[in-house]
């Protein structure tokens, strides 16, 4: 999937590319979509639980330099995750909106990680709830979680040109900057 692409993807390939039979393939996944959306929701998950591990070694003080440092490691483990390993950002990047299957998703994840930024900057805490979020707040963060996939997207098909280093200073600018914009 993230090598061919999702519509290229089919259980026979995969049994092939990974040396299992066919067989074992079609009993643990019923149709090529469930396929699909299983990578899609394991790579998810895992980005779920770096963010929250990066969360959770920095200082949930509600001073700029804590939010800033927040910021910045939340973002580093997004850009590590799916720039280190190009597959994974393709399908959940490029290749899951345009999947009946996944596409659905995709916006589900997009709106879970838009409350986990927007908890986060409200109090701190990543799971709490939006119930008191001002929606000012939360349409922020949904904007920005759709910079950031769209900007990720680029950088994987080439369109940006960017190291590591800077890509990260630049979104964690852009997130400062509203946040900053927010709270005045």
């Amino acid at each position: 999937m993230g090598t061919k692409g999702i519509a290229a993807t089919s259980v026979r390939g995969v049994a092939e590319a990974t040396g299992l039979a066919a067989r074992y393939v079609y009993e643990s996944f019923p149709t090529i979509e469930d396929l699909h959306v299983a990578v899609f929701d394991a790579i998810a998950a895992e980005a779920l639980e770096r963010s929250l591990a990066a969360l959770a070694r920095t200082s949930p003080d509600d001073d700029p330099a804590s939010r800033a440092e927040r910021t910045r490691v939340v973002l580093a483990e997004m850009v590590d995750l799916m720039l280190d390993d190009p597959r994974k950002g393709r399908v959940v990047l490029l290749e899951s909106t345009a999947s009946a299957a996944t596409g659905a998703r995709a916006l589900e994840e997009s709106r879970r990680f838009a409350g986990l930024l927007a908890a986060t900057a409200a109090s701190g805490d990543p799971t709490s709830t939006l119930d008191d979020t001002p929606v000012e707040l939360r349409i922020t963060a949904q904007f920005m979680i759709g910079g950031v996939v769209q900007t990720l997207g680029a950088v994987l098909q080439g369109a940006i040109e960017t190291d590591r280093a800077t890509l990260v200073d630049t979104l964690v600018g852009l997130f400062l900057t509203v946040d900053a914009s927010l709270r005045a």
